[in-house]
């Protein structure tokens, strides 16, 4: 392990009081997410069976099957919430942040898996939530959406139930808000026009107001929507900092929709790209993943750290919403640029090993388990 977080015990302690006086707004997305084991072979029936070891295995048996038919069981290990929005919301509120939630969690009632986030988090829920089934493999995870209800979150929508006044209240106490999930939603660049149109002319330029963007693997959407959105994101700059979090997959998509050089999986690749981004956007900053690191780029510089890889993760899906949390976290406690992609990869490097958002108080006992291993 090339990155040491040991710089990160003193932030966190002086941190940790002041977490209750932040609070964050995040939307627009809400899904029930199905975990599931895709079974290669079975021996008996119930937990007895194998299932497919990578990725890769999976596709050659859908390609085996093409021109015939195929036949592949999946095993339902647990539902929970799902969704970049929620997934994140709840990282945030483990840490003692006040979070207001606004999206497709369950009309007129809350779906059953959100009635515990809902007890943490204040929820304005505006339509039925989305369902995808996510296969995983040690090496990735094949999510299977249907997300015909997202659909229903639009401007007009957010308007009609919760209002201009109310909206625009949320965003004014907040310092942090969150505007995920697009390439899902096709109704959020009426959401996006109608912030920068309606409620935040209202409320002017804050510093003290960050907005984070993730727009969720842009690969289905054209070159075009891409450009329109990013656009979009750009103005965002005059009321507030921007900041865009990225994978490696999506850092190149925007890289190649903006004409600029796309990054390799390397970690000074990836860096070199997010300095890229940023200036051309002209938002404050520019984040993105890999696997086993994150770099990002600020008008001071640009960083790369290592993150703590582990063959043998619990979980995988919901990985990168906790490297995100992490580094919004850092981000609302004004850590430095590289302390704050330390605390998103160790953010996320927890999730993974446990299936359980970690709160700060969770963080200082990872940090010296890690030191410890690494040199072993």
């Amino acid at each position: 392990m090339a990155t040491s977080y040991s710089s990160l015990i003193k932030p966190i302690q002086e941190a940790i009081p002041k977490l209750g006086a932040f609070n964050v707004m995040l939307g627009f997305d809400g899904t029930v997410d199905v975990i599931c084991k895709p079974v290669e072979s079975r021996e008996h029936s119930g937990e007895e069976f194998t299932a497919f070891g990578k990725m890769r295995d999976f596709g050659n048996r859908v390609v085996e099957a093409d021109g015939k038919s195929a036949m592949i069981e999946i095993v339902k290990q647990r539902e929970k919430i799902g969704g970049n929005g929620p997934i994140m919301a709840r990282a945030l509120a483990q840490s003692n942040v006040a979070v207001d939630y606004i999206g497709p969690l369950g009309q007129p009632t809350l779906h059953p898996v959100y009635e515990e986030f809902a007890r943490r988090i204040k929820v304005h829920s505006i339509a039925q939530p989305a369902v995808t089934h996510a296969l995983e493999f040690p090496n990735g995870k094949l999510m299977l959406a249907s997300i015909s209800s997202y659909e229903d979150v639009t401007a007009d929508r957010l308007d009609a139930q919760i209002g201009k006044e109310t909206m625009a209240a949320l965003i004014e106490k907040s310092q942090l808000c969150c505007l995920l999930n697009w390439t899902c939603l096709p109704g959020m660049n009426s959401i996006l026009r109608w912030h920068l149109e309606t409620l935040l002319p209202t409320l002017g330029k804050s510093n003290e107001r960050t907005f984070f963007f993730d727009l969720t693997d842009p690969s289905m959407r054209s070159g075009e929507d891409l450009l329109e959105v990013l656009d979009l994101i750009g103005q965002f700059e005059t009321f507030g900092r921007v900041t865009l979090g990225m994978n490696l997959n999506e850092a190149q998509l925007v890289s190649r929709a903006l004409g600029l050089p796309e990054s390799g999986p390397e970690k000074k690749s990836l860096q070199q790209a997010q300095v890229a981004i940023r200036e051309k956007l002209g938002i404050h900053t520019a984040m993105a993943h890999h696997t086993d690191f994150a770099a990002c780029s600020t008008p001071e510089g640009s960083w790369a750290v290592d993150g703590p890889h582990t063959e043998f993760p619990v979980i995988t899906t919901g990985a990168g919403d906790h490297l995100n949390a992490g580094f919004c976290l850092a981000q609302l406690l004004k850590f430095s640029p590289e302390d704050s992609l330390k605390l998103s990869v160790l953010f996320s490097g927890y999730y993974v090993r446990t299936a359980l958002s970690p709160n700060l108080e969770d963080i200082l006992e990872f940090i010296p388990d890690l030191e410890s291993s690494s040199t072993k």
